[in-house]
C-alpha cells in the first residue's frame, strides 16, 4: 500500500484549522479558522475560493463535536471541474462529531488522483493519502468492512460506493453510524460521482472520542445542552422519533392528520418485541448525543423493523409508484431487493423508483416485479439503458421527449412548490432557520420542537456563546443564515444554475406542511 503522509496542525491557540489536500500531488496545507463563518456558509465560501478545479468540501457545524443534543450534522459541497453543477448535502453519522473532534472546522479537497481507490486517512496529527486497491469492485457494505477491519470498528468513514465508478448523478456517498446495526446509510442528497472525479474512494477518520470540540464554557454548554433535549423530547414528532418514519410517510400523516400520539403507542408496542429477539449491537440513533433516534424505531407491519429512514422512504416510493401494478407480498420483496442494491452500489433508489415508472410509461409497458430486478441490474451493468435510469427522473424524460405523457413529471425541488402553501411562517424566515440549524450542525428533523418558536431559538444563543465566548442575539444569527443564502444564490447565479433556485434540503416539503396545518 503507497503512502503519503503529513504530519500536522499543532492547535497552538483557541483556533480551529482548514485542511487544504491536493489530491493531484498529494500535499496538505492549513489555514487558520477564527470562528467567525461556520457550518454551511463556510463550506460554500471554501467551494466559491478552490472552484477553478474539482473541490469537494466538508465542515461540521459549529456546535458539533460538543455535547449539545442533536447538533450531530456536517455540510457537503461539491464540484467538478468541468460541471456547473453544485451538490450540497447535509450528513450525520460518526464522521461529524470525530471531525470536528479532531479541532478541523474544515477539509477541502481539490484536484484528481491518478489512483481512483485513493483513501485519506485522518488520524490526531497526520493527514495521509493511501492507495488501497483492494476496494476496486467492492460493495459499499465491504468497503465499510474492509476499512473497520484495518483501522478498527470506531474509526468513521465517508466513502463512495461502485454507482459512482460510472459517475452516475444518483450515485450517492456512504456515511459510517458507529460500529452496530445499521452500519452506515447513503444519503439521497448526497452525490458520490463528485468524489469519483477527484479519485477519492474514501475519508477515514481514525478516532475513538467524541465531544472534544473546542468550547469556552463546557460546563455551560452541558447545562443548556440539556435545556435544548427538553423542548425536542417533549415534542410528540421529535419525541417519538416519527421522522424515522421517512417523508414520504411523514407528509400523510401531517395531510391526513392523523392522531401521532396514538400512531407512537402503536409502533412502541411493535418495536419492543422485535428488538428484544436480536443479541446485535442495535443502533437507534445516527451518532452519539442525537436524542431523537430514527434508527431501528418503526415496524414494517409484517414484524420487521425499518433499520433506517431510507427504507421507509423507499417503501413509500414503491407503493406509490407500483401499488396498483403488484400484490402486497410482490412490493414486500421489491423493497427488500432494491433496499438492499440500493446500500450495496451506493444509489439514490428513490430517484430510480421514480426513474423506473416514467420508464415503464413511456414504454406503455406494465410493470411486474421481474422486469423492474432487471432493470435495477441493467444499472449496475452500466449499459445504455442503465445509464439512461441512472441519469434520474429528468434524463429519463429527455431521451423519451416525444412521449407527451411523462413531460413535466420529472422530480422537482421541494422549493420550486413554495407558493403552494399558505403558511404560518414567513418563507424567507422559515429558510433563515433551516440555515441557522445546517450551520450550527443542528438535525432538521428538531424543527418540529425549535423552529419558529422564541424559547428554543434564544436558547440557541445561548450555547453559541458557551461555544465562543462571544455575544450574540437570534437576529444576528438569522442575518447570518440570511448572508449565507444571498451568497449561494449570489453564486447559483454566476454559474447559472438551476434557474437560480434556492439549495433548500428536501426536507422542507415536510415544513411546508406542518406549518401549512398546524398551530405552530
Amino acid at each position: 500500500m503507497a503512502v503519503q503522509e503529513h504530519t500536522g496542525w499543532e492547535r497552538k491557540n483557541s483556533m480551529n484549522k482548514i485542511a487544504i489536500l491536493d489530491a493531484a500531488t498529494q500535499s496538505v496545507q492549513y489555514q487558520d479558522d477564527d470562528g467567525t463563518e461556520y457550518g454551511r456558509g463556510l463550506a460554500v465560501k471554501l467551494l466559491k475560493q478552490y472552484m477553478v478545479d474539482n473541490v469537494f468540501v466538508i465542515t461540521p457545524g459549529l456546535l458539533t463535536g460538543t455535547p449539545v443534543p442533536c447538533a450531530t450534522r456536517a455540510t457537503i459541497v461539491g464540484k467538478s471541474k468541468e460541471e456547473r453543477e453544485i451538490c450540497v448535502s447535509n450528513i450525520s453519522g460518526d464522521f461529524p462529531q470525530k471531525l470536528a473532534s479532531m479541532h478541523l472546522s474544515g477539509i477541502v479537497i481539490k484536484g484528481s488522483c491518478k489512483d481512483k481507490n485513493t483513501i485519506i486517512h485522518i488520524e490526531e496529527q497526520k493527514i495521509s493519502f493511501l492507495d488501497f486497491p483492494e476496494l476496486q469492485g467492492k460493495s459499499c457494505k465491504e468497503m465499510v468492512s474492509c476499512i473497520r477491519e484495518k483501522w478498527g470498528r470506531e474509526c468513521a468513514i465517508i466513502g463512495r460506493g461502485p454507482a459512482s465508478d460510472h459517475y452516475y448523478p444518483i450515485s450517492s456517498l456512504f456515511v459510517t453510524y458507529p460500529y452496530g446495526k445499521p452500519e452506515y446509510s447513503c444519503p439521497r442528497s448526497s452525490t458520490g460521482a463528485g468524489l469519483a472525479k477527484i479519485g477519492i474512494r474514501a475519508i477515514v477518520l481514525e478516532r475513538n472520542q467524541y465531544f472534544r470540540g473546542a468550547c469556552e464554557n463546557r460546563e455551560g454548554l452541558q447545562s443548556s445542552g440539556k435545556r435544548l433535549a427538553k423542548y425536542i423530547l417533549d415534542d410528540p414528532i421529535c419525541g417519538g422519533a416519527l421522522p424515522g418514519l421517512g417523508s414520504i410517510t411523514l407528509l400523510h400523516l401531517l395531510k391526513n392528520e392523523k392522531n401521532l400520539e396514538e400512531l407512537l403507542q402503536e409502533k412502541r408496542k411493535e418495536e419492543k418485541a422485535e428488538i428484544e429477539k436480536s443479541g446485535e449491537r442495535i443502533n437507534y440513533c445516527c451518532a452519539p448525543m442525537c436524542v431523537i433516534g430514527c434508527l431501528n424505531r418503526h415496524s414494517k407491519g409484517n414484524g420487521n423493523i425499518y433499520s433506517s429512514p431510507e427504507e421507509s422512504e423507499i417503501k413509500a416510493a414503491i407503493e406509490q409508484c407500483f401499488a396498483q401494478d403488484m400484490e402486497k407480498e410482490q412490493l414486500e420483496s421489491c423493497t427488500t431487493y432494491l433496499s438492499q442494491k440500493g446500500m450495496e452500489s451506493g444509489l439514490n433508489m428513490i430517484e430510480l423508483v421514480f426513474a423506473m415508472r416514467l420508464y415503464f410509461d413511456a414504454e406503455k409497458e406494465k410493470p411486474s416485479l421481474e422486469q423492474i430486478l432487471q432493470l435495477v441490474r441493467e444499472v449496475e451493468a452500466a449499459t445504455v439503458l442503465g445509464r439512461v435510469l441512472a441519469g434520474g427522473t429528468r434524463r429519463v424524460c429527455e431521451v423519451f421527449s416525444d412521449e407527451t405523457q411523462i413531460q413535466g413529471r420529472a422530480t422537482k425541488k421541494a422549493v420550486t412548490k413554495e407558493r403552494d402553501y399558505q403558511l404560518k411562517i414567513d418563507l424567507e424566515l422559515l429558510y433563515q432557520e433551516i440555515f441557522l440549524f445546517e450551520n450550527l450542525g443542528i438535525c432538521i428533523f428538531s424543527s418540529f420542537a425549535l423552529l419558529n418558536k422564541e424559547e428554543p431559538l434564544r436558547l440557541l444563543t445561548e450555547l453559541y456563546k458557551d461555544k465562543t465566548g462571544r455575544e450574540i442575539t437570534v437576529e444576528e444569527m438569522l442575518q447570518y443564515s440570511a448572508q449565507c443564502l444571498k451568497q449561494e444564490e449570489e453564486l447559483w447565479k454566476e454559474l447559472n444554475i438551476g434557474n437560480n433556485i434556492k439549495a433548500i434540503p428536501e426536507f422542507v416539503k415536510v415544513l411546508y406542511n406542518y406549518f401549512e396545518n398546524t398551530k405552530n
